[in-house]
């Protein structure tokens, strides 16, 4: 009878480890998906900084210049 028990348990032994390991691989993915993510998120972010930059010197260069920016044409008159 003590075989019957002791094979219970170690059949619960193995569930719990398989279980725990099955957890563990879904949050190392889980981490894994968030920071490809955030990552993304600041490459983009940092691409429209840089163009919202390259805009406002475009069109501080026009205006110094006495231009008149169009920005239907994104081009300076002058």
């Amino acid at each position: 009878m003590w075989r019957l028990g002791a094979s219970l348990a170690g059949a619960a032994a193995v569930l719990g480890l398989l279980t725990w390991s099955h957890v563990e691989a879904y949050r190392a993915g889980q981490i894994a998906a968030q920071t490809d993510i955030l990552t993304r998120i600041n490459q983009e972010n940092e691409h429209a900084g840089n163009e919202a930059e390259r805009w406002r010197s475009e069109y501080r260069r026009c205006n110094d210049a006495g231009g008149v920016y169009d920005f239907a044409a994104g081009a300076c008159d002058r």
